[in-house]
């Protein structure tokens, strides 16, 4: 079953922003994800911006782009430094489960608005300060 999400983020005047996507590491082991910027293809990631092999980022398109979570454990999630309004669009994150028509899909879009300050209220992505 594919699943595809998308969420309206906003994120303001912070150093970065956390675009979440986890699988379940202990059911599947530890699979191949990647990150791209655009609508998921039916192969890959579109634009892809970092690419794990389930244990570590093998390949990353700038150091803007951070897997901190726990790889190993299911976490892929895409950390942005940096992050400013020509970031903004739609992000997609696949993870490679084996079988036909098993991958993990979700997109997520990202809306990056200088000046205005992040809330609980409007952030629906993870926010985070230094």
């Amino acid at each position: 079953m594919t699943v595809v999400i998308i969420v309206q983020t906003f994120c303001i005047c912070r150093p970065y922003v956390t675009l979440r996507c986890n699988y379940d590491a202990q059911k599947y082991g530890r699979l191949y994800g990647c990150w791209g910027r655009g609508a998921i293809p039916s192969r890959g990631c579109a634009n892809e911006v970092i690419r794990s092999d389930g244990i570590s980022v093998v390949s990353r398109q700038s150091e803007r782009y951070l897997l901190m979570g726990d790889i190993v454990e299911g976490d892929v999630s895409l950390t942005i430094r940096q992050v400013e309004e020509s970031d903004s669009g739609i992000y997609g994150c696949r993870v490679e489960i084996p079988g036909w028509f098993n991958d993990h899909k979700h997109e997520q879009k990202l809306t990056v608005v200088a000046g205005e300050i992040a809330t609980e209220k409007n952030v629906t992505g993870v926010v985070a300060t230094t």
